[in-house]
Parts: structure tokens; sequence; C-alpha cells
């Protein structure tokens, strides 16, 4: 098992599966993105078909490595799918952030056993790597440059639409189904709600989560 292996399904798994399902719900909230891809019809008919296919090519990144084969495949899926997309420099560096940050924000937040220092560390180099591998210039360097790129887009990018919505919600409704057992499916929902940063549950119009899950994950919303 590689380190990064190790990291995403090792010890601080609820981290990563919890973390990367939110920051998949959390782009949904950029609305010159929503709003440009809304009309592409596989976007919203076959959004659980799309979160598997995005599960599974960063799962052989993480499992297989950059230089693997089954790792080379899967950039090349990435730049395929992303070459027609019409997003520009600054999209793409915050949608590579937000698959980070969102676990990072998460694990400070909610986690019993706190990623280390060494670790973040591991997690920002695969993830410039994956930047690197698209053609991205101007990477920060450092986490505080990437948490200010991150308040810096989402301040001039981020608001309410209904297109976000209904796929925020669908979103939710879909990505339980890729690895959640189903007996565990609504609690798992209201996790996500519950811990959800709360700028972002508002700006996505999601209902409150459930008043028990919220008071036991510790939700801002609880208190």
């Amino acid at each position: 098992m590689t380190e990064i292996e190790a990291l995403y399904y090792g010890r601080h798994r609820m981290t990563f599966r919890i973390g990367t399902y939110l920051a998949l719900i959390r782009m949904m909230g950029i609305a010159h993105l929503v709003t440009a891809l809304y009309g592409h019809a596989q976007l919203v008919s076959q959004t659980q078909a799309r979160l598997a296919r995005t599960r599974q090519t960063l799962r052989d990144l993480i499992c297989h490595g950059f230089d693997s084969d089954a790792g080379r495949a899967a950039m090349q899926r990435l730049r395929d799918v992303h070459r027609n997309v019409p997003a520009d420099a600054s999209d793409y560096r915050y949608v590579l952030a937000t698959f980070f940050l969102e676990p990072l924000r998460w694990n400070a937040a909610h986690a019993r056993v706190t990623l280390e220092a060494h670790e973040t560390a591991l997690l920002l180099a695969f993830w410039q790597r994956v930047g690197r591998e698209m053609g991205m210039t101007d990477l920060p360097e450092s986490l505080p440059q990437w948490q200010q790129l991150q308040r810096d887009y989402e301040g001039r990018c981020m608001a309410r639409t209904p297109e976000g919505e209904r796929l925020a919600r669908m979103c939710l409704r879909d990505v339980v189904k890729l690895t959640v057992p189903w007996g565990t499916r609504w609690a798992f929902r209201q996790g996500m709600l519950a811990t959800m940063e709360p700028r972002v549950h508002k700006v996505l119009g999601l209902r409150e989560a459930n008043r028990w899950v919220a008071v036991l994950v510790g939700s801002p919303t609880s208190r």
C-alpha cells in the first residue's frame, strides 16, 4: 500500500470519504460553472454514473500511482473529460484545491483522529502533482496560500442558483450510493448535512440536518 493510499483508505478513511463527497457538493455553489454545465444532459440525468467515474479515476491514481499504467490512463481520462469544459485556469485551480481542502476542513472540525503535519504535506504534494499533470500553472506552494485562493475565488464566484440547488440535492442523494451500505445511507446523508460548512449549506439551499444527528456530530447549527 502506497503512502497516499494508506492516507485515503487507512485510519483517515472517514475523513476522505465524507470530505471528498462534500467537496463535490461544495462545487455546486460556483454559479457560473454550474449554469454553464447545466445544459449538459449527462450532468443532470446521469449524476451517479459521473460521480462513480470520478471516484474510480481518483482511486486509480491513489492506489496505483501516477507512473503506473492505471495511473497514466486515469490522468488521460481527466485530460479528455476536461478538454472542452468552459472553464479558465482559476476555475481549475479552485476545483483542484477543493478536493483536498474540504477533507482537511472536515478532519480539523470533526474527526476523532486529526491528520499529522507530514500527512497534510503528503496530501498537498499529491494534488499538486495532479495539477501539474493536468497542465496547470501558478499553483500555490503552501496550504495557507491554497486556503486563501479558495476564499478569494468563492468570494467572487459562489452564489445561489436554482441549478446549483438542484444539482446539490441530486449529488447528496446519489453520492452515498457509491460506497455507503443501503441501511446507513440516511444517517450518512444527515452527517454530511450536519458537517457541511454553514455558508455553503445556505448557498445550496439544502434542508437542515436531523436535529439529533446535528447534536451528535457537533454541528454549528445545533449550538
